[in-house]
């Protein structure tokens, strides 16, 4: 389906009052979301560890990192989805 010059028009004046909105939601949510993904990494690495090596004290340790690292992202998705709700 081919959308008329009027259409693409309206759909780029769109996009250019909405795509700074949207990228000051991101940068606000980014750290968390950093902060997450390395513990999430961490862990997933301490446990491969854990499997190659059997030092029984990494187990804890890498699912400790796991369930810290899933919270810090469910803080930043939560964070990002709040900021939705409220238009600049």
């Amino acid at each position: 389906m081919r959308k008329t010059a009027e259409e693409q028009k309206e759909l780029d004046d769109w996009v250019e009052n909405e795509y700074p909105k949207s990228i000051r939601r991101m940068e606000a949510s980014s750290p968390f979301h950093r902060i997450g993904k390395y513990f999430i990494i961490l862990g997933i690495i301490l446990y491969a560890i854990f499997v190659w090596t059997h030092f029984y004290f990494l187990k804890p340790t890498a699912i400790g990192f796991l369930i810290s690292g899933m919270g810090v992202e469910i803080f930043a998705l939560t964070k990002y989805f709040k900021s939705l709700s409220h238009d600049d």
